[in-house]
Parts: C-alpha cells; structure tokens; sequence
C-alpha cells in the first residue's frame, strides 16, 4: 500500500463497541430510533471513516498530511459514544456534526482525481455523510426536520454509496478481472452511479414531505440498481473464476449482505405501501444488521491484514486460516437468522445475547489472529 493509516484499526474497534452498545439498548428500550441512530452514526459511521482514512490516500496515490488530525476525529468519535449511551442527544449530535465535517475536509484534501469510478462514489458517500449529519444535529432545533431524514439521507446516502465504491474496486481485484467486460456493461455500470445518486435524493425528498407512497417507489428503483450491480459487478467477475477460486469468506460476507439489502428494500416498498410501521424495526434488521454488518465484516476482514502486511514492510507472516472464517462467517448468519427468529417468537432478549456472544467471539477471535499476524 501506497499510505497506511495506523488509525483505522482504532476505528473499527470503536465501531464494534457501538455495535454492542445498540445491541443492548435494543433489548433494553426496543425503541428503535434510539438503537438504530447507535448503529447508523456510532458503528457504521466510524467503520466508515476508519476504512476511507485507508482507502482514500491510496486511491489517489497521496499521503495524507496533518495526520494528527486522524486523533482528534477519533476522540469526537468516542465522546458522541459516550454522551449518546448516556442519552445526551444534544452534545451527542454536536460531536457526529464536529467529528463528520473535521473528518470530511480532512480526508477531502487528498482528492484530486474525480475519474475512478470508486473514488465518485466514496466522494459521494461524504457529501452525503455532511448531509446527514447536519439534519441530525437540526433535528432537535425543528419540527419540520424528522431523525429519519437524517438517518436515510447516512444509509441511502453514506453507507451504500461506501459500500458500492469500495466493492468496484475489490470485487474485480480480489477475481483478477476487469469491470465491466463489454461496453454494454460499462455503460451499465456508470449509469448506476448516476441513478444511485437520483434515487437517494428522492427518498431524502420524499422523507422531507413525509409521502411514504415516493419512498416506495424509490426503495423499487433503488432494489433495480443493487440486483444491477450485483449481475455487473459481481456476476461479471465471479463466473469466470469460480472454478479455480471459489467463493472466498469475504465475497460470501458481502453477497450474504446484499440479499439482506434486497430484502430491506422489499420491506421498506411495503412498509411505504401499506403504512405498516410495525415493520420497521425488520427493516433496520436488513439494512443495519444484515446488510450494514456482514459487508462491513468482509471488508474488515479484507482490509486489516493488509493494513498489517504494509506496516510490516511486506514481511511474511503467519497468514490467515481460510477454514477458521468460513466457519465464523456460517456461525454468524446462523446467529443472525436465530436473531430474528426469536425476535418474531418473542424472545428478543435471548436473541440479542445469542447474537452478541456470537458477534463477541468473532470480533475477539479475529483481533486476536491481526495482533499475530502483526508481531510474526
């Protein structure tokens, strides 16, 4: 690697901590605009920031200067933990305001090439992240301006604009294959940036008038762009390869996440429809736990060891055990599916602590194969 942030490890375990603290608030409050805005700003917001901090300077080939600054968002990141789980919603929105525009500029100053079709959709992702946290800060000063405008403008916005760029980038590189192999999908592929970024100001617009028959729509045209992407993007590059290289556990974490984003998408078109809310806390479950989690495990578990690998100068070391996370990645979404079982069967406490002790093992289990591979 061309830059190496030595922060990001620190983010992503930030992040797994606000994981946790959603986890049990969801089984202590179940109110899910509390739990859901912890997992939205406090887990995928700072994984978000702590991969962008890798991925950025490297897609631009430019180091990053001022990389105290890196501290100081981390720092803002665990006092917006600290004054939310104390219930501090004014401080705690003013820190995801001052830690999101700080990190922005900052990381912004290294963009120079806008071409790349990964580096369009991860600049998309931060104008959209200022957004969001702008309409969540002014949530507590207006009426007119609802928590979910803020939490749909980050995950519409933010969160799938991050996912898909990094995901042209790795998807194609991890095959050995080129994006978009005809001029058909060429086309295709770029035209779904451009539609992505439609459909995401539509719902922003259709929250602000509060028309849930529009956030049907959209949530259909954005369901058209992800079954898209998926045949174009990864379809493309996993056919020819499949025989000679599988399915390793990183694509399956990532695959696994986009059909719990269909699935969120269905449930939000008829959530839209229908007007039953009753659905909305399975709709956080697909798009933050299940959508949201398990790519952000995949590219976790794709990004840190070569994190490790470059701060070690490229010395070889004991390398990870292929079998050991494709048995963690089956534990998980056996975990995740008995979540939502026991959810629906009324047992949502013991789902929660099934889901979390699961979560916990993986999280430790993996940090403690980094901390080896980093000191062989």
């Amino acid at each position: 690697m061309f830059y190496i942030s030595k922060i990001t490890p620190l983010f992503f375990i930030l992040a797994f901590i606000n994981l946790f603290l959603s986890l049990y608030l969801k089984a202590k409050t179940g109110n899910f605009i509390y739990y859901g805005q912890i997992a939205v700003f406090g887990f995928i917001l700072n994984t978000i920031i702590g991969a962008f901090y890798q991925v950025i300077p490297n897609s631009q080939q430019q180091r990053l200067s001022l990389e105290w600054i890196e501290k100081i968002v981390f720092i803002i990141g665990v006092l917006y933990s600290v004054y939310i789980a104390l219930g501090n919603f004014n401080i705690a929105y003013f820190f995801i305001a001052s830690q999101v525009l700080i990190f922005s500029f900052h990381i912004l100053s290294v963009v120079k090439n806008l071409k790349p079709l990964t580096v369009k959709y991860l600049t998309a992702s931060i104008v959209f992240m200022i957004l969001s946290s702008i309409f969540l800060f002014l949530s507590l000063k207006t009426d007119n301006l609802s928590i979910q405008v803020a939490l749909h403008t980050f995950t519409v916005g933010a969160m799938i604009n991050a996912i898909l760029g990094v995901q042209t980038a790795w998807i194609p590189m991890i095959y050995m294959q080129t994006l978009g192999k005809t001029k058909t999908g060429q086309i295709v592929i770029n035209s779904l940036f451009y539609i992505h970024q439609i459909v995401v100001v539509g719902i922003i617009l259709s929250f602000f008038i509060r028309d849930y028959k529009f956030i049907a729509s959209f949530a259909l045209f954005e369901l058209i762009v992800i079954l898209l992407f998926l045949k174009f993007v990864f379809y493309d590059s996993i056919k020819p390869q499949i025989k000679l290289h599988g399915i390793p556990y990183v694509i399956k974490f990532f695959i696994t996440g986009h059909i719990f984003l269909v699935i969120g998408l269905i449930l939000a078109h008829i959530v839209g429809v229908s007007g039953r809310f009753i659905l909305i806390p399975y709709h956080i479950y697909f798009m933050v736990y299940g959508f949201g989690l398990f790519t952000i495990i995949g590219g976790m578990l794709h990004l840190t060891p070569r994190i490790i690998f470059s701060m070690k100068q490229n010395k070889k070391g004991i390398p990870l055990s292929r079998k050991k996370f494709e048995n963690l990645y089956k534990i998980i979404l056996i975990s995740y599916v008995a979540f939502i079982i026991l959810d629906i069967a009324g047992y949502l406490v013991f789902g929660v602590i099934v889901f979390s002790l699961v979560l916990l093992f993986a999280f430790l289990s993996s940090l403690i194969d980094f901390l080896k591979l980093y000191k062989t």
